[in-house]
């Protein structure tokens, strides 16, 4: 009779069995392809976050702090600069090794002057370049799209009792409010934010810049490399990158991934030890059949191949439904996490096949080379 269809026969006839024994493999695969699947989504989700607001580096001019006195009198200190930045600064910034890996070169220039009478900071930025420096913000109205428009943050639209479309004085010009910032916790929320270029006119610094904000596409290169390529290029500014918003979700994602992998091990861990007991304990009543194979001309190799294949029946089944719910349970979970649900990655459930087929035969491997072992005269003391 052909192994393959009485292991099949086997599998019918004792129902129970086999189902208890593929309990483990499908609870401890679905657990594995779930958890899997989430995480390799929060570390996509991360990525994206990444590329859209990349390494985030700030270059400002050096500085340094000079104590000041006259004798024995301490006359408190000052900050000198090296150097001021200015708009010709950012052809170097493009220029360095590593100048395809950046997203964007933002220069941004700050004065305290009058607005409407109230003495305030403006904020200069390019103003098509607003949405992409600050994408997080909300707009009452909308950003300034040129030069004569201004964006008013919350506290200095209230200082000025000010709304989307009212004009606002300084310098002698006047420039419209585009739009009102939401409250962001921020120190925008006191600024006023314009075209760079109205921002020098009115500061009488034509060219000037406070400071530069670096996008960097940099999730598969450190950054360290491209900070230093900056200050090699500018030697009078000081370049920092700011990366603790996404270094701390990438270390919660790395934890919940060191998670997933403990709860995964530890219920594969049962049911691979599920899968033993319950192949064992059919080897043990099965004994008189097992005997009777052996005397009727059935070898070692036969018996071991049987065993093999009612496990590696039950193990591909089991697996393959556990990697099917898992998939699925991710998908239903990822909006939980504060991800947007996309297609599920099918290289966890392959895997959770894969490793589901290979714990159901490890497992039977024991039991397996006992009831090889067996011999048609313990069948006999069995009856």
């Amino acid at each position: 009779m052909n192994i393959r269809k009485l292991a099949w026969k086997n599998l019918f006839r004792r129902k129970s069995r086999a189902v208890f024994t593929g309990l483990g493999i499908f609870l401890g695969i679905g657990t594995f392809v779930a958890l899997s699947s989430l995480t390799m989504q929060m570390e996509g989700a991360v990525r994206d976050k990444l590329d859209r607001f990349g390494a985030n580096i700030l270059v400002v001019p050096r500085t340094e702090q000079l104590s000041l006195g006259f004798g024995d009198i301490a006359l408190g200190g000052a900050q000198v600069a090296h150097a001021k930045l200015t708009m010709s600064d950012e052809t170097a910034i493009r220029s360095i090794r590593f100048r395809e890996r950046l997203r964007s070169v933002i220069p941004f220039f700050l004065t305290a002057t009058d607005a409407s009478g109230k003495d305030v900071v403006w904020m200069g930025l390019r103003a098509g370049e607003i949405s992409d420096a600050r994408p997080w913000w909300k707009v009452s109205g909308t950003v300034p799209r040129g030069k004569g428009e201004i964006l008013l943050g919350s506290e200095v639209a209230a200082l000025l009792d000010k709304r989307e479309g009212e004009a606002v004085t300084s310098g002698g010009r006047t420039f419209r409010v585009a739009g009102v910032l939401h409250p962001t916790g921020e120190k925008e929320d006191s600024m006023v934010i314009a075209d760079i270029g109205d921002v020098q006119s009115l500061a009488r610094s034509p060219g000037a810049v406070t400071f530069f904000e670096v996008a960097a596409l940099c999730k598969d290169c450190p950054v360290e490399d491209i900070v230093g390529q900056i200050g090699d290029a500018l030697p009078g500014a000081r370049v920092k990158a700011i990366r603790q918003v996404v270094e701390s979700r990438k270390a919660a994602v790395d934890q919940f991934r060191r998670l997933g992998l403990a709860v995964s091990a530890i219920v594969l861990s049962i049911g691979g030890l599920m899968v033993f007991v319950t192949v064992m304990g059919s080897v043990q009543e099965r004994t008189r059949e097992i005997g009777v194979l052996r005397a009727v001309g059935f070898r070692r190799r036969a018996i071991v191949s049987l065993l093999f294949w009612e496990t590696g029946w039950v193990s591909l089944l089991s697996a393959t439904s556990g990697a099917a719910v898992g998939m699925a349970a991710a998908w239903i979970a990822s909006p939980l996490f504060g991800m947007a649900r996309t297609e599920v990655a099918p290289a966890p459930a392959i895997l959770g096949i894969v490793i589901g087929m290979a714990l159901g035969l490890l497992g039977s491997i024991p039991p397996a080379r006992r009831a090889a072992a067996l011999s048609p005269t313990e069948a006999i003391r069995a009856l």
